[in-house]
């Protein structure tokens, strides 16, 4: 595609949990090292660009087979939650004008994902406190953090009292990048 032209893609936060706490575990994807695109990083679950001809339930579905080795009935009870978007630069430093549709997808805590495509080399099972710390550490693949810190805001894991938070909620819905 053209840099700068709008992109759009599904990205599915893949999460269950903790049979003992109780507290919500996020699925994380390592990208593989002969991915030519952001090699070696942090991703979600699930993740890809978004074709034409398939409704974004339908892409999640046939990117979870193909990449975590989700069954479709499983995948396709992935709830739709919203948006984000942004404008930044990929990896050559071209221009990048992306729309992500963002799905949560509650796995049976006895779920393994498996790596299906050779787009991932492993995937693990991390408490929220182990996403953000990696987030942090520059781990994660850069549109994957605006996902994930989306699923932290609703899910309460960062709340209205942190300083900050409105300019963050405000960066994850880029109005300049419609």
């Amino acid at each position: 595609r053209k840099a700068g032209a709008r992109g759009y893609g599904v990205h599915v936060n893949g999460w269950c949990r903790d049979a003992a706490t109780g507290a919500p575990m996020l699925w994380v994807a390592r990208r593989s090292a002969t991915k030519p695109t952001w090699p070696g990083l942090l991703d979600h679950l699930v993740a890809g660009h978004q074709p034409a001809g398939l409704s974004p339930a339908e892409n999640v579905v046939k990117e979870a087979g193909e990449e975590a080795g989700v069954p479709a009935a499983l995948a396709a009870t992935a709830v739709p939650v919203g948006a984000v978007s942004y404008r930044g630069v990929d990896e050559e430093k071209r221009l990048k004008n992306d729309a992500l549709f963002c799905f949560d997808l509650q796995l049976p805590a006895d779920f393994r994902p498996t790596p299906v495509d050779g787009e991932v080399d492993e995937f693990y099972l991390w408490t929220l406190d182990q996403v953000v710390d990696h987030i942090l550490q520059g781990d994660f693949k850069p549109n994957v953090v605006l996902v994930i810190v989306d699923f932290l805001m609703r899910r309460g894991f960062l709340t209205p009292d942190m300083d900050g938070y409105l300019e963050l909620a405000a960066a994850l819905r880029n109005p300049d990048s419609r």
